[in-house]
């Protein structure tokens, strides 16, 4: 039973003829997917379990041997112009021995480094961006930005780590119910309280204690800042580069975009291109409806739509700035680790295009991901929206937290419950047993006869929901594990020996 059955059912029951307008559909809409996500915490045993991975990641330390293994405040160097943001490590060849390629591709982005003072006191910082320089013929450097500035201008040749304290599970996640390495001889880890894990002295952030992980906790919750404004969208018309390309046809769209921090392993399987970030801010407002077939200037086939986009990069400190009078532009410049992703929903299919018949389903899919910085990107319908990347609601992510901490990069199959996505299209199905259908239904009425101020008939439906859904608890709220039920127990005679039995 999809949304659109379900609004019927609900509209059949409270009215013989409903009032069929867009407004009111669109608020029993409102009230089915509130009923849907209040369903998710009080019976979550009616929704399907999924699998996330996890993947850990080895520690990288500098090799004592090696002299080009060490990094520097940028700044030490010759004809280098300080930047306490910005560590470098080299130079050196490709031909350097042993020496531990960093990884440039965002996925260490957001990993902690710790380097050791001349002094023997360790200085730690969460890495924002690694990147890699070609300084002279066959010479590289590879530099990393930080999130605070480092304490003098100074340091240098320090021996350094690179680790992750802790991983951070999908947004979504409600709920982690097992979680299981998966090695030659897989295992399950034993899941414990933060509480536990304090007072057994398992929280070691630093990482020192390593080895094959056997036991899981509860790390930090932590959130990207949401962008405040929308994009700016306008026409732009008969101007070279600027004209619709296709082979996405075009339209009336909508736009919306996030910020986003890193990279995921890119081992995740995906049917598109495009990596999942390891961080994703909640959206930003939406903007304007436009339809690049009209405009201004009447019929518009041909012409192209430009969105004009914040510069994160530049909010962040991580742009030019101003020194002693004038406009320079530090080496951190750029290198925020932020980028924007753009999110386009399809009202309507216009007549520019290779293709005839397409879905507009009225749903934000992940249009394109562009640098922190840039400040425009062109929707031309060159990049075809990615099916399988749904704009998610976000509001942060949790972390787990191992011990001992890896020693490798382990792979880690979770047996989780996630919050159910909205409820969009009619054709969208809640993802709950079929019989579950008539428990979301009575909530809904019970929600609708509240808000209309009908009391009595708001108390019948909560009585029905609550008679359904005890129905279905006795199918399926034992299915996800049995729950023992003990009563106090009791204490033979005191001359005898004390054994303590217990009642079902």
């Amino acid at each position: 039973m999809n949304k659109g059955e379900i609004r019927r059912r609900v509209l059949e029951q409270v009215d013989w003829q409903p009032d069929q307008s867009a407004a009111f559909k669109a608020k029993v809409d409102r009230l089915i997917n509130r009923a849907y996500q209040q369903l998710m915490l009080e019976a979550p045993f009616l929704f399907f379990e999924t699998d996330v991975r996890v993947f850990t990641e080895s520690d990288v330390s500098s090799i004592t041997a090696k002299t080009a293994d060490r990094v520097s405040i940028y700044g030490t160097g010759a004809g280098e112009t300080t930047d306490r943001y910005v560590l470098v490590r080299g130079p050196y060849t490709l031909a350097t021995a042993g020496l531990q390629t960093w990884a440039v591709d965002g996925t260490w982005d957001g990993r902690r480094i710790e380097c050791t003072r001349a002094n023997g006191k360790v200085i730690s910082r969460v890495c924002r961006e690694f990147w890699q320089e070609e300084v002279s013929s066959g010479v590289y450097k590879d530099y990393v930005t930080v999130n605070h500035p480092w304490i003098n201008e100074t340091d240098e040749d320090m021996e350094y780590r690179i680790y992750t304290p802790e991983y951070d599970l999908p947004p979504d996640v409600v709920e982690l119910r097992s979680a299981r390495l998966n090695e030659s001889s897989p295992y399950d880890l034993e899941i414990i309280n933060q509480n536990d894990a304090e007072r057994l002295q398992y929280t070691d952030f630093r990482g020192e204690q390593t080895g094959k992980p056997d036991k899981l906790f509860r790390g930090r919750h932590w959130q990207i800042d949401a962008p405040t404004v929308a994009a700016e969208v306008k026409h732009v018309y008969l101007i070279p580069g600027y004209t619709w390309e296709g082979p996405d046809p075009g339209g009336k769209f909508d736009y919306c975009f996030t910020y986003v921090w890193g990279k995921r392993n890119l081992a995740m399987d995906h049917p598109s291109d495009h990596a999942m970030p390891k961080w994703e801010s909640a959206p930003s407002p939406i903007s304007a409806t436009i339809d690049h077939e009209s405009g201004e200037k009447g019929t518009g086939a041909g012409s192209t739509v430009v969105l004009k986009l914040p510069n994160i990069d530049h909010e962040l400190n991580f742009y030019k700035e101003l020194s002693g009078g004038a406009i320079t532009t530090p080496k951190r410049s750029e290198k925020s680790g932020l980028r924007i992703r753009i999110y386009v929903r399809r009202y309507s299919v216009g007549g520019t295009g290779s293709v005839e018949r397409i879905e507009s389903p009225e749903v934000f899919y992940l249009l394109a991901e562009v640098d922190g910085h840039a400040t425009e990107y062109v929707h031309d319908g060159s990049d075809i929206p990615d099916y399988y990347v749904r704009l998610k609601s976000v509001h942060g992510y949790q972390s787990i937290r191992f011990h001992p901490h890896p020693d490798d990069a382990y792979t880690l199959f979770c047996r989780v419950l996630q919050r159910p996505q909205p409820l969009v299209n009619d054709q969208d199905a809640p993802r709950i047993h079929e019989e579950a259908a008539d428990v979301l239904i009575q909530r809904v009425l019970a929600f609708f006869y509240e808000m209309n101020g009908n009391a009595e008939l708001s108390q019948i439906s909560e009585a029905r929901y609550n008679q359904a859904l005890n129905t279905l608890t006795k199918r399926y709220g034992m299915i996800t594990g049995a729950r023992v039920r003990k009563k106090f127990p009791r204490v033979q005679r005191p001359y005898r020996d004390i054994r303590v039995t217990w009642r079902e």
